[in-house]
């Protein structure tokens, strides 16, 4: 019997120490990889070396910056699907092969698909390191790559729209497009999961970046549609349990009260009422300081931000 629970203890502490290892934060290069849930990771471009996000000194100024931005990696029982490509890492010299390294570890030798939640640098920025494996097959947004992809002549491509699912093996994400940002930005919702993979469509926290009328007008429609579908009780979303991972994830540091958790549906109907209060014309703003020639007033609403241009915006509310 002493000898029993002696085997058990052992056993109990080498389970423990392998639970802890799956969900312990691990750097590989540049990048930090974490598990948000059952065989779907987190990869941001910032190590202990680079830290994500800002810095300040005791005087307020800026110190450090790193707009670290996400890769999410999904492995279901027969594939597996990599969302962004983070920025172009300049500042490590070995981004490429970490990045090849620790997604090849963990999709363990299953087919490969690749797509974006738009089509930004700051979220293409690594293609480079996979373009000549032609096992890789690319699922792009229409709207955002259908011009682009014709730069890629060799890859294989194929172009996804709204509705679009990818069935991974025991897994399912769908395509939700919310335009606004750009015309083709999708958000990624994980089957069974509650969890929405929203990129830039409706911001990571300092905001969604709408650059002319046309893209708040799209997005003013994009929001209702991405709200309609989380709540169509046929796609399983329970709105208490709903995380959002965006495309820049160190951002809600601007919301020190979100701690360790993700913005869920409140943030999301904050950014509706945001949008109704700006075609309205009565949405709190203030300058941005964002040294852009478009984006000058941030206008808020609860954890919601949009950043626009405040003449256009008056425009629009007129109209």
């Amino acid at each position: 019997m002493h000898m029993k629970r002696i085997l058990f203890c052992i056993m109990a502490v080498f389970t423990l120490a392998a639970c802890k290892s799956e969900i312990a934060d691990v750097e590989v290069g540049p990048y930090t990889i974490s598990v948000i849930d059952d065989n779907v990771y987190h990869i941001q471009d910032y190590n202990s070396d680079n830290l994500a996000g800002e810095n300040f000194d005791a005087e307020g100024n800026l110190v450090h910056f790193n707009n670290c931005s996400d890769i999410y990696l999904i492995v279901g029982k027969k594939s597996a699907l990599l969302v962004d490509l983070s920025n172009d890492i300049k500042w490590a010299d070995n981004a490429a092969e970490s990045l090849r390294q620790l997604v090849a570890e963990r999709v363990d030798g299953k087919p490969l698909t690749i797509t974006f939640t738009h089509n930004h640098g700051d979220h293409t920025g690594m293609l480079h390191a996979f373009i000549e494996d032609k096992s890789i097959h690319y699922a792009l947004p229409e709207p955002d790559f259908n011009a682009p992809a014709e730069n890629y002549p060799d890859l294989d491509i194929s172009f996804i729209n709204d509705g679009y699912v990818f069935d991974l093996g025991g897994v399912k994400i769908e395509t939700i497009i919310v335009p606004g940002h750009t015309d083709g930005s999708a958000v990624f919702s994980i089957e069974g999961r509650d969890i929405l993979l929203t990129g830039d469509a409706i911001g990571s926290g300092h905001g969604v970046w709408i650059f002319n009328t046309d893209g708040f007008q799209k997005y003013s429609a994009g929001v209702p549609h991405l709200i309609s579908w989380i709540e169509d009780p046929a796609n399983g979303i329970d709105i208490e349990k709903l995380r959002l991972f965006g495309g820049h994830y160190w951002q809600k540091d601007w919301f020190p009260e979100m701690k360790d958790k993700e913005f869920g549906m409140s943030y999301i109907y904050d950014m509706q009422a945001l949008v109704n209060e700006i075609k309205d014309g009565t949405a709190y703003a203030e300058p941005s300081g964002l040294n852009h020639r478009v984006l000058d007033t941030y206008f808020r609403h609860g954890m919601a931000t949009v950043a626009w241009n405040a003449a256009q915006a008056e425009e629009y509310s007129k109209n």
